[in-house]
């Protein structure tokens, strides 16, 4: 962030705006770009590591249900 414009710099290609921190900096529409799919490719992963880990709870919860019923019935038993 330091080392990049804070005003549009055409020579450079410079001219995207990026608010970053209450700053606005000056990008290529390449960066622009990267930086977009670094961010959207981030927030897409951690959705799908939320829903494996939703998922594998409501298993886990279910197989220790499971057992918790098993167990209850070998005691009244014995």
């Amino acid at each position: 962030m330091n080392v990049l414009p804070r005003d549009p710099d055409p020579d450079n290609l410079r001219m995207v705006p990026r608010n970053i921190n209450g700053y606005i900096v000056y990008q290529t529409e390449q960066e622009d770009r990267s930086l977009d799919l670094i961010e959207y490719s981030s927030v897409g992963l951690f959705l799908i590591g939320l829903s494996v880990g939703l998922v594998y709870l409501q298993k886990w919860g279910i197989a220790r249900a499971i057992e918790a019923e098993d167990d209850e019935f070998a005691s009244e038993e014995g």
